[in-house]
């Protein structure tokens, strides 16, 4: 009976260091993203004429209605002298 309760507390506590685990990674993998439609306007070298995008990037952030979440990656020039 002993070795029993044993085994079920080692299960339980192996299951909750499985489940802190996984929650950590989730974690790591939400770092900011860029709505869909910035980064294809960004790859054709343009900014996004979306309203909704325009208004989060004077704030600072990307646009959550488009799919972007976080604060907006800055972009700077190389500053030559």
């Amino acid at each position: 009976m002993k070795i029993n309760k044993s085994l079920i507390a080692f299960l339980v506590a192996s299951l909750l260091t499985v489940g802190l685990a996984f929650a950590g990674e989730a974690k790591k993998d939400d770092a900011a993203k860029v709505a869909g439609c910035c980064t294809k306007a960004a790859k054709e070298s343009k900014a996004c004429g979306h309203e909704c995008c325009v208004a989060a990037a004077k704030a600072g952030n990307n646009c959550e209605k488009c799919g972007g979440h976080g604060k907006a990656e800055v972009k700077k020039a190389d500053a030559k002298k």
